[in-house]
């Protein structure tokens, strides 16, 4: 298991503002968005960070969780 870092952010394309910030272990950044949420996820081209994005929002206003392997964590 893996720790990764999780943040829950909205509003604004460029405003965007982190409220809720969580510390969670898991196999990988599916696992670490699926405690938080059951939105689609998409990762990033090295699969150590992703989001899962509320799919009834825009591009313009976006509500989502962000996942990122903690730093240090192999």
């Amino acid at each position: 298991m893996q720790q990764y870092l999780v943040r829950y952010i909205s509003g604004p394309q460029g405003a965007l503002k982190a409220t809720e910030h969580r510390v969670v272990m898991a196999d990988n950044v599916d696992g670490a968005l699926r405690q938080v949420s059951q939105w689609p996820i998409e990762r990033s081209w090295d699969q150590q960070s992703g989001w899962a994005k509320n799919p009834g929002t825009s591009l313009y206003h976006v509500e989502a969780w962000e996942a990122e392997l903690a730093p240090g964590t192999e």
